[in-house]
């Protein structure tokens, strides 16, 4: 529990949105740990662009957007000053729906979310309805994959939930129909793919041929940290045929509206961002707008 306190105040005090605010920002560690022990049910917590998230206390995702303003803050801000009227964001893997609230409250961009354990679905189903952000986001509660079947999910372990194939470490899990994402969008063409389906990304990304292959998606974000070792895929083999797409690897810094080429590798620790249409991409960010988060902050 010590290191698991001691962890979480690391990572908050750390964390750059939180650089000149550390103490505003233990202040709401402090509430949290408070409040949500002694309150039943669903605590609501400012997000961003006058959003909120429900959250109770196993939700690690909400929280840190909680503590910090943007959890992943490079992806999520690369979210906010990329995106524009007419540009469709597909979030795949999307648990309680920070990141589909987050560009669905951008103007004129719609969203579709899959999130395919039940439980979880219900909470994203809760966090868009709160915000009154149904028109701007359809919801789905099905897996994607390489084929048309079933898998099997684990369904107790929040952000990390997974699908399982042989399940050696006993999770609880749930059966859970998949679709290929190519059949499900039948003729509608992401802007921004966003992929955290924990080591099933590259199986994903087989099932998306179509829509990776159409010039109108510029930008993938996506999870690449060794998680597909568990079902015999090695993280280069999601790096190659990205590359072979014609995207290239990059960080953004939304600080200074700034792409940072990875120089052709990519990031295997947290998400890595995958680009096309360079010129495109530096034109929007270019616009530098600013987004107010929960927290107080711009960014």
């Amino acid at each position: 529990m010590f290191k698991k306190l001691f962890n979480l105040i690391k990572f908050v005090w750390s964390h750059p949105l939180n650089r000149n605010h550390r103490l505003t920002a233990m202040r709401r560690v402090l509430y949290w740990q408070i409040i949500s022990r002694i309150k039943d049910g669903p605590i609501i917590l400012p997000f961003v662009n006058g959003t909120h998230i429900l959250a109770t206390r196993s939700m690690i995702g909400a929280t840190g957007d909680w503590y910090c303003g943007l959890r992943e803050y490079q992806d999520m801000g690369f979210l906010l000053h990329f995106l524009k009227p007419g540009d469709i964001f597909v979030d795949i893997g999307a648990n309680i729906g920070s990141y589909s609230i987050l560009a669905g409250s951008c103007e004129g961009v719609n969203v579709i979310a899959y999130e395919p354990i039940p439980a979880t679905f219900n909470w994203l189903q809760k966090n868009i309805s709160h915000n009154q952000l149904s028109k701007q986001i359809k919801i789905k509660n099905i897996g994607l994959a390489d084929n048309k079947g079933t898998l099997k999910f684990s369904s107790n372990l929040d952000i990390l939930n997974h699908v399982i194939i042989n399940n050696v470490e006993q999770h609880p899990s749930i059966e859970i129909n998949v679709e290929k994402l190519d059949d499900d969008l039948v003729d509608t063409f992401p802007t921004v793919i966003k992929i955290d389906v924990e080591g099933y990304e590259l199986q994903v990304l087989n099932g998306a041929k179509k829509i990776i292959n159409n010039s109108s998606l510029i930008a993938v974000i996506i999870e690449i940290n060794g998680g597909g070792i568990r079902y015999g895929k090695r993280d280069h083999e999601i790096h190659k045929l990205l590359i072979s797409k014609g995207f290239e690897s990059f960080e953004y810094d939304p600080f200074n509206h700034q792409l940072n080429s990875l120089e052709g590798k990519y990031n295997s620790i947290s998400n890595t961002l995958y680009l096309r249409n360079i010129d495109e991409v530096q034109h929007r960010i270019s616009r530098k707008k600013t987004f107010k988060l929960g927290t107080g902050h711009t960014i």
